[in-house]
């Protein structure tokens, strides 16, 4: 086949459908939703959620790593088309969280002595919130690495990273509606650390799966 056959072959072919950012995002924060959802459905909700939810430092347990998972998601809808700006990045969105978390902990420290900083420091504790987040995590990541694929990231190993990110901050969100751990000094330690976690599982998967 020369090379004018060719072209006229490939003319023939149906063009590839538009790549729908839109509706992949929608989907994996269903699919977050989804998985928490269940996992509250077992596990129960805390005791008086409204009533704390209005105390300023645990409605943040939920609303800083909602926003982080909006943010994230955002930026890997850009990095599915091939030649997208950079944008923010994992660095940007890093220093945007130390922002929101920093004043938390200090709040945290200036209303107590530093001998009670870390008073409820248990090890159950940390690892039912390490071990809750991540089961919420993994079954959503999957679910996202699948509809993802639909794209064509350039950057495999940093797109799977931001969508970890994402991921596990949303699950974090939906596991906050279950924590009773309301010390900033606490939570903030070790959803980050849940979170950096499922970021770096992120990062390898991408580097895997989102190859093309």
């Amino acid at each position: 086949m020369n090379t004018q056959d060719m072209i006229a072959q490939l003319a023939l072919e149906p063009a590839a459908p538009p790549l729908k950012t839109g509706r992949i995002a929608l989907a994996i924060v269903a699919g977050v939703t989804l998985f928490a959802v269940l996992f509250l459905a077992f596990a129960g909700l805390r005791a008086d959620l409204l009533g704390h939810l209005v105390k300023p430092l645990v409605a943040a347990k939920t609303l800083l790593p909602a926003l982080l998972c909006v943010l994230a998601l955002s930026q890997v809808m850009r990095w599915l088309r091939p030649g997208a700006a950079a944008g923010i990045g994992l660095r940007g969105l890093a220093g945007l969280a130390l922002l929101g978390v920093l004043p938390l902990c200090l709040t945290a420290m200036l209303a107590s002595p530093a001998s009670l900083w870390f008073a409820d420091l248990a090890l159950i504790k940390v690892v039912e919130c390490l071990g809750f987040i991540l089961l919420i995590s993994a079954p959503a990541l999957a679910v996202a690495f699948a509809l993802v694929r639909q794209g064509a990231p350039t950057a495999p190993a940093r797109t799977g990273a931001m969508l970890g990110l994402g991921v596990s901050a949303g699950a974090t969100a939906g596991y906050s509606f279950y924590c009773m751990m309301d010390n900033p000094l606490f939570y903030v330690t070790w959803y980050g650390v849940a979170i950096l976690t499922v970021t770096a599982l992120g990062a390898l998967a991408g580097a895997r799966l989102l190859r093309w």
